[in-house]
């Protein structure tokens, strides 16, 4: 059984495409991660502003729907 499933892994493990696939997400993961914490040391109010304009907006939804 175990020679099974090694069997179908193998084949996926020597494919390169999902190699450079996984780069990329790592990378734009990365980056995403650079820009939203330079957004909230640049800007510290900002972060508290867009939490509460959401939450205001959830706020209406709710109401709005009952």
């Amino acid at each position: 059984m175990f020679k099974a499933i090694l069997a179908a892994i193998m084949p996926l493990l020597r494919e390169e495409g999902g190699q450079d696939t996984f780069e990329y997400m790592l990378i734009i993961g990365g980056v995403t991660v650079a820009v939203i914490g330079a957004i909230v040391i640049a800007a510290p109010n900002l972060l508290s502003q867009i939490t509460t304009g959401v939450c205001n907006a959830v706020g209406t939804i709710m109401t709005m729907s009952c």
